[in-house]
């Protein structure tokens, strides 16, 4: 991990804590999305990798399909030429990066100090109407996948949904067929009946990749008491994330900060324990990025909360992900505590799902 900022202001023990801490554990970005494109040469096509690698983060669950205009409606054929385009990515930086199959692989990847990429499409439409294709796409790499997006599919209703009907008779067969060929249920962008009947289906367990407390922040995409809690009893794992538009609401044109976000991860592990609390950051590169280049361009700007997704000092790059750190460091949290939250807890989940 290369020299780090210490945007938060730690003395020097509880930088060098934190650095150490975060050196030696497997950190897990449980959701973002990489621009991954088969026209890039070589060392553009590797930048992700080459960042995750300077900041310390061990694997990353990744949206496939990626683009903006068929991330989350894709069916079975567009998203198999995504996912051989993702695959064809890392086999051409394999010597940067690998493919996660099994938990095994992302402690490879750490001893081997290597990207490990898991792929995880955000809703289950490219599934389409097949539950064959829950296995299809498993062969295709898929370990972790979202049930829905914000909107209904034929799986279950999304958290933007009105009507909040639940899973449909399909939608349980799913959960049922995910757990069986050991993929990852995710419910981060459920509905809340749909959420609480895919944890009670599940007998393996499932995840929110990305969402922080409706109780701090009452945002659809944040995540109940009720859900958070039946997630924990089911051995699951909620990934906490530093995305102000689901921190708290903009007041004076003030941007969230790591306060903000420690606020939810302190809330949850007093709620449920810090053995069901994971890490994420909801980067998406393809918009990110833009942003970036736009405040580097007009520093005019930086202070108005409309360019800022992500605490000023972070700005979602996966470079600065030892801040995540810090943060906890800073909320008081033991090393142990720490390492669980940034990847050990999402490990015990993989092995069960994937196997060792």
């Amino acid at each position: 991990m290369s020299k780090v900022d210490n945007p938060l202001g730690l003395g020097k023990n509880e930088l060098e804590k934190a650095l150490e801490i975060h050196n030696q554990s497997i950190v897990i970005d449980c959701s973002n999305v990489a621009i991954v494109n088969p026209w890039l040469d070589k060392h553009l096509a590797e930048l992700f990798f080459d960042k995750m690698i300077e900041g310390g983060v061990t694997a990353s669950n990744i949206t496939v399909p990626s683009s903006a205009t068929s991330s989350t409606n894709a069916g079975i054929s567009e998203s198999a030429k995504d996912f051989e385009m993702h695959r064809q990515w890392i086999r051409t930086g394999s010597d940067k990066a690998l493919l996660v199959s099994r938990a095994a692989d992302i402690e490879r990847a750490k001893k081997e100090r290597r990207a490990a990429i898991i792929f995880g499409p955000q809703g289950g439409n490219i599934i389409e109407q097949s539950l064959d294709a829950v296995k299809f796409v498993h062969e295709m790499g898929v370990r972790v996948m979202q049930l829905t997006y914000n909107t209904a599919n034929f799986v279950g209703d999304g958290c933007m949904e009105k009507r909040n009907a639940g899973l449909s008779n399909f939608g349980m067969d799913v959960v049922r067929e995910m757990n069986r060929v050991g993929i990852v249920v995710d419910l981060s962008h459920c509905g809340d009946r749909t959420t609480l009947e895919a944890i009670e289906i599940s007998n393996k367990p499932p995840i929110f990749s990305h969402a922080n407390a409706r109780v701090l922040f009452n945002h659809p995409r944040n995540r109940t008491d009720e859900q958070i809690k039946a997630l924990a009893e089911k051995g699951g794992v909620m990934c906490v994330i530093p995305y102000n538009p689901f921190l708290r609401s903009k007041e004076g044109g003030v941007v969230a900060t790591f306060k903000d976000f420690l606020r939810h991860v302190d809330y949850v592990v007093k709620l449920v324990g810090v053995e069901h609390v994971g890490t994420a950051t909801d980067i998406n590169e393809n918009n990110e990025t833009r942003r970036i280049w736009h405040r580097q361009e007009h520093p005019e700007v930086v202070g108005k909360p409309a360019f800022h997704n992500y605490p000023i000092d972070f700005d979602g790059d996966l470079r600065k992900y030892s801040t995540i750190t810090m943060a906890l460091v800073s909320g008081g949290y033991s090393d142990r505590e720490i390492s669980k939250m940034l990847g050990d807890n999402l490990m015990r989940v993989f092995k069960d799902v994937w196997g060792g």
